[in-house]
C-alpha cells in the first residue's frame, strides 16, 4: 500500500530559481533513501513548488525525516519561505484505471 506524502512549499518570488536547483537536487537523494519508491516535483504558476513522494511505509518515511539528509536539507530551504509549508500524509484507498 504504501503512504503518499504531499508537501506544498510556498517560496518568496527572488527565491524561486534557487529553490528550484536545491529541490532537484535533493530529490534524487531522496529517490535513492531506503522506502522511497517514488517523488514527483510540481510547480505551480507563481511561487509554489510541491513534492509528491511515495514511501514503503509510515517508518521509512519518518526515518527520512529524521535523517541527517532532510534536516540540512530543510535548514537550506525554510529561509526562502514566504509562508509555512504544508504537508500531509495520505494512505490511497482506492485507485483509478
Amino acid at each position: 500500500m504504501g503512504i503518499w506524502r504531499w508537501v506544498e512549499i510556498p517560496v518568496a518570488p527572488e527565491k524561486e530559481e534557487e529553490t528550484h536547483r536545491l529541490l532537484l537536487r535533493q530529490a534524487s537523494q531522496v529517490r535513492s533513501f531506503p522506502g522511497c519508491r517514488s517523488l514527483a516535483l510540481y510547480r505551480s504558476v507563481g511561487p509554489n513548488f510541491y513534492s509528491l513522494s511515495l514511501w514503503e511505509s509510515e517508518e521509512a518515511l519518518e526515518k527520512y525525516r529524521s535523517s541527517r539528509m532532510f534536516r540540512d536539507f530543510w535548514a537550506q530551504i525554510k529561509p526562502f519561505f514566504r509562508a509555512p509549508a504544508k504537508a500531509m500524509n495520505l494512505i490511497l484507498i482506492e485507485e483509478c484505471a
